[in-house]
């Protein structure tokens, strides 16, 4: 797999430092973000069609890149986003995606390229369906869905050692999983910790959901790739990244949310901002601030890589 994702990031760049002036017929268009970011205007049409590239830097230097496509203003196509990785310095493969009338649909991986996170699935019509293998923190995941629900046998391998396996049927779980401990011992339990469950204090009615949300500047524009962490709890926390269009999802159990539930959006240019969850779930919506304390570039790569020990 490494070396194919290798490959994919040589043959663009070649692509891109080969093309002429004027892009031959099919060929990618560049646009600055800036321009990108016009395009995307909430009060415009938007009118993209074809094949471009943005290119992003900070202190004149590279730290990303996204291909993109769009068919008469809508997503389309493959898309690929690189990323310079704030452990490894270099620009490496961050996320692809693979769009149909702006819904996700086909493969799907993103990555902090070996560190501590990696998913790789498929989607259709923007639902996830079939396996998934998840890592993160240490631990890894193969999780089956079927229209967007986890829907089949689960198996998850935590970085202990310790193995749980069971089923899921229409997102909720089925009797009889069982955990085999690190001296090969295994009991079965009728509701295992998957993660570790949170205390049920001022709970919320509700149950396992996709929570769906965009985060938006002051002047009503977009925010791509924003770090949106929803702090469940104390000890329980599940994050999310804002595509090029500023959505984002979270799938979360709701019943586990309390009055105490707040999301943090991170953002390189703008003050950390923070919401309650009820503030949130009324409008779906995440306006940022201006502001004096704004993240530094070093500080959302940061945040951005501390997310994958979310619980």
């Amino acid at each position: 797999m490494k070396k194919t994702l290798t490959f994919v990031l040589l043959a663009f760049l070649f692509c891109l430092n080969g093309k002429a002036q004027s892009p031959v017929e099919g060929g990618y268009i560049e646009l600055t973000k800036k321009e990108y970011e016009d395009f995307l205007n909430p009060e415009e049409e938007n009118e993209l069609n074809g094949k471009y590239y943005v290119r992003e830097f900070k202190d004149k230097k590279l730290i990303a890149i996204h291909k993109i496509e769009y068919l008469k203003g809508k997503k389309h196509g493959e898309w690929v986003h690189f990323l310079v990785f704030r452990k490894k310095g270099t620009l490496d493969l961050s996320t692809i995606e693979n769009y149909e009338d702006n819904e996700r649909n086909g493969y799907y991986y993103n990555s902090d390229n070996g560190f501590t996170f990696t998913e790789e699935g498929y989607y259709e019509k923007g639902l996830k369906v079939g396996l998934w293998n998840v890592s993160k923190g240490g631990s890894n995941e193969k999780i089956n869905y079927k229209n967007g629900k986890k829907h089949g046998d689960y198996w998850r391998q935590d970085a202990s050692g310790v193995i749980v396996k069971g089923a899921y049927k229409k997102g909720k779980k089925l009797d009889n999983w069982t955990i085999e401990d690190l001296a090969g011992n295994t009991k079965t339990v009728q509701d295992p910790k998957i993660p570790t469950q949170i205390p049920n204090t001022l709970p919320v009615a509700g149950g396992l959901k996709t929570i769906k949300g965009d985060v938006k500047k002051p002047d009503g524009s977009v925010v791509p790739i924003a770090v949106i962490k929803l702090q469940i709890s104390d000890t329980s926390c599940a994050y999310a990244f804002s595509d090029y269009d500023g959505k984002f999802n979270l799938e979360i159990d709701t019943s586990k949310i309390t009055n105490g539930s707040y999301f943090e959006i991170v953002i390189e240019g703008f003050p950390k901002k923070v919401i309650s969850y009820s503030d949130f779930s009324d409008q779906n919506t995440i306006v940022l601030e201006n502001g004096r304390a704004k993240v530094s570039y070093e500080e959302y790569r940061s945040y951005y890589e501390s997310m994958k020990d979310c619980q």
